[in-house]
Parts: C-alpha cells; structure tokens; sequence
C-alpha cells in the first residue's frame, strides 16, 4: 500500500495543499471549517507527516515527550490517546517515557537523556519539585504539567483536594457511617499526594460535620480490579452497621465494591453507597456515581499550550496555570 501524503489529505477534506500544510504546522491563519475538514480526513486515512524530513527544514523534531508515573490504567490510556489525537492534528507525535524505577529517574536527572531531545515535554502527575533540583526539570525546552501545579511551568490541573470534599457532601446524604477505599502510594520521590490530597478533602467534610472517622475507616487496595474486588470482599463481611457508604477513589476501586457487594446479596443504592473518581465511560453501565475528571478536555488542552510554546507564541513571562472543576456524574450507587 503506498503511502499517504499530503495531497491526498487535501484531495478528502476538499481543501488546498497549502491549507493542509499550515494546519500541520500549527498556524492559527485557518478556518475552524477547514481545521475540522482537515483533521477528520487525517483521522480518517491514517496521515502520519514525515517528520524526519520536515525537521531537517524547520529544526524541530515534531515529537513531544509524555512523561507518565505509570501506564496501563485506564486514565493514563485516555490522557496519551487524548494527547496523541491532538498532536496528530498538528502533524506531531510522541514518544512515551513510564518513571517507573529510580534507575529511570536516574537517567532523566542528565540533560543529554534522549527524552530532552523532542521539541517539549508533557509530565503527568509526578512531583516535579521531589524529582528534579530546585523543582526545574534539566532541559531549556518547553514543559507543562498535566495533574500538577508548580511554581515554573504551565500546569493544568485539577483540584484533588476539591474531589474529596464533593465525595463526602454526597455520601453524608445517605449514611454517617463512612469509609474510604484508596491507593497507598509509595513513600518516596515518586510520590505525588494525589490519593492523599483526596482523602484530606473527604475528611474535612466529614469533621465539620461531627461524623467520627479515623484510620481505621480507609482500605487500601493495588490498581487492580482482581485485587480491589477481593479486599472489598473482606470489608463488607466485617461490616456490622448498614446502610454503609465508600469513598472509592479511583473508578476502578468503586467497581470491586460494587462486584463484592453483589456478591454478598447487598442491594447497590440501598444497603451499600458508593462514589468512586475520575469518570470512566464504562461508570455509567455499572451505575456508579463518579466525580469526573474532564481527561480529554485538560490533556487537548496542555498539548495545545505545549505545541504555543513549541512555536513561542506566548512570552516567556506568561506562566499558565490552569484549574479545572470536578464534574459530579449522579447514578444509582449514591
């Protein structure tokens, strides 16, 4: 099969060369109808530009690194296909680092490490200020934080803390008799307080509210539905007063409770409450009620803000710092 080019774009979304051309490279001099044409017909015939001989002309790699905790979740699967749907739009694409191992840290702690050598850097829910001297990642090129906020860099983020508190004016509707499900992070550099800033949202509430809750009310669980829906099992055999409410914060936990309350012949919404985090699409055919975190619109976002800096056209001056609200999503768990 012989390769897409550039005409072939042009010939599908009914426009000119010279119009493709400008969109790829991310000139704003274009219609939204042409920008939608256009992007629709690359989408639809796979275009992948050249980027090797485009950067010979114009000194940019046409890639941006995504740096990510871990991979194989199903946020972090939304957040790089979100990226990479825009950045295909612009005739970009990414190269993918997991910081798995401080081996990896290690490596991105040199400036020569060959993740520095695209035109930018997307981070994503890492503690730059832990991992990095001064809070300053080693490169002169563009960097923006996803899920974080941080005194040098763009960010775009949104408000864990808020997450918590929202989770918990919704359960004290229905119980006083509470209990959180959440991801033991680490104690080390890796470490990024997202789960914690939840959980201390969560108990804020519930304090003013004089609802007793201790230690002894959170769980842990590994990002794993095997794993949550068996450590769900154990707790709710051991619960004496119904009904019971869990603060699940992550989907994927609330969805273990779920299956484990099931299970037990608990009926979901009635003897077991439930609110989980993030707002997977598959939430809605379990029912569960969820604090959305609007992923694709703040991951299109930061790479939009990237790509601007990429091509300097905000000052260098302009730090952006953008917040996001949590989205409550309402279903039959709570």
């Amino acid at each position: 099969m012989s390769r897409i080019t550039i005409k072939d774009v042009a010939k599908k979304a009914k426009v000119s060369v010279g119009t493709v051309s400008r969109i790829i490279n991310g000139e704003k001099n274009v219609t939204k109808e042409n920008l939608q044409k256009v992007s629709k017909a690359i989408e639809e015939l796979g275009y992948v530009p050249n980027t090797y001989a485009r950067g010979l002309v114009s000194g940019k790699t046409k890639s941006i690194s995504i740096i990510v905790p871990m991979i194989r979740t199903d946020f972090y699967d939304r957040l790089i296909n979100s990226v990479d749907k825009t950045l295909l739009r612009k005739g970009y694409e990414s190269s993918i680092f997991p910081l798995l191992s401080e081996y990896r840290l290690k490596k991105f702690l040199e400036k020569s490490s060959i993740l520095y050598h695209s035109d930018g850097i997307l981070m994503s829910s890492l503690p730059v200020n832990k991992l990095f001297k001064e809070g300053k990642v080693p490169t002169d090129k563009p960097v923006i934080l996803l899920d974080m906020e941080s005194e040098y860099y763009d960010c775009v983020y949104i408000d864990n803390y808020e997450i918590g508190k929202i989770a918990a004016k919704i359960l004290i509707e229905k119980t006083d008799n509470i209990l959180v499900f959440t991801f033991i992070e680490p104690e080390n550099i890796f470490t990024s307080g997202v789960f914690e800033r939840r959980v201390k949202g969560f108990e804020n509430i519930l304090n003013q509210n004089s609802i007793h809750f201790s230690k002894k009310n959170i769980f842990h669980s590994e990002l794993n539905l095997h794993y949550a829906l068996n450590e769900a099992l154990s707790v709710l055999k051991k619960v004496q007063k119904f009904p019971v409410g869990f603060f699940a914060t992550t989907d994927l936990f609330g969805y273990g409770i779920i299956l484990a309350a099931k299970n037990l012949g608990m009926e979901v919404g009635k003897d077991v409450f439930i609110v989980g985090v993030d707002g997977q699409p598959w939430t809605e055919d379990i029912g569960l009620t969820t604090i959305k975190q609007p992923i694709e619109e703040m991951s299109d976002l930061a790479t939009n803000i990237l790509l601007d800096r990429i091509y300097s056209k905000y000052s260098v001056s302009s730090r952006k710092s953008i917040k996001f609200d949590p989205i409550v999503v309402r279903r039959t768990s709570a």
